[in-house]
């Protein structure tokens, strides 16, 4: 006796996932008006009805939008048919916006990187000066001569160089009121300390002091200048007083 055949199992795929009754239990067609429906159950509810025209046709969905349109008219609110505006970062204006941000951000990167750049080269170059010096050859050669004064506090006996413009000056300090004719000069810079000392200087046939000396050299400031006559026995004697002021 032959065994009767297995039925094949059915599968739930083959079970058609819309009928109208599922559409009215559910409440699809509200809910796809409404927008509620998920893509995914919308996509297969637009298949349904595309494969059911009658459906539609029964529902007179055509009719109902036209009576829709003209409630709206009659009320004074004409409907909103045009595309649904879209958010501010999804629209033309602002990737327009943001390349115009990438390139002027862009355009400081470059800018700070060439400030940053020759600043650089302004610390190379100083750090060049401060380690060779910033004394720089004179472009002129200029004489002065000066009497000092023979009292300290008087401050008449000055003179101003430029320590911008290379000069050697020729410094003709005047001593001829002085019997000594070997002295001594020191050079002090105000409130900071002693510059220079000069030893054994002798006048020359005009009772002058004779000094030269790069005015680049000096850094800006007051510089003090007093002379000493050395006599032959005993301390020196201070016996001049001069300001020298470097700008």
């Amino acid at each position: 006796m032959s065994e009767a055949p297995t039925p094949a199992p059915t599968r739930t795929g083959d079970v058609p996932r819309f009928d109208r009754a599922f559409i009215e239990t559910h409440g699809l067609l509200e809910r796809y008006l409404d927008g509620k429906l998920p893509f995914k159950g919308a996509g297969e509810f637009e298949r349904w009805c595309a494969q059911h025209p009658e459906y539609l046709e029964e529902l007179n969905l055509a009719g109902r939008t036209q009576a829709s349109l003209k409630l709206l008219e009659a009320c004074g609110r004409p409907p909103e048919l045009a595309e649904p505006r879209l958010p501010w970062w999804q629209t033309p204006w602002f990737s327009i916006g943001l390349g115009a941000t990438a390139l002027l951000s862009l355009i400081g990167f470059w800018a700070l990187l060439a400030n940053n750049q020759l600043l650089r080269e302004n610390l190379r170059n100083a750090q060049v000066r401060l380690a060779h010096g910033a004394m720089q050859p004179p472009a002129s050669k200029q004489t002065l001569r000066i009497t000092p004064d023979r009292s300290p506090g008087i401050d008449q006996a000055r003179f101003t160089v430029n320590h911008r413009v290379p000069t050697l000056l020729d410094l003709r300090i005047h001593m001829a009121y002085v019997r000594e004719d070997r002295f001594r000069v020191s050079i002090d810079k105000g409130h900071q300390g002693r510059v220079l000392v000069i030893r054994n200087l002798s006048k020359d046939s005009n009772g002058d002091l004779r000094l030269a000396f790069n005015t680049s050299a000096l850094a800006a400031g007051r510089y003090p200048i007093r002379i000493a006559a050395m006599p032959l026995f005993g301390a020196p004697v201070t016996d001049g007083w001069l300001n020298m002021r470097v700008r």
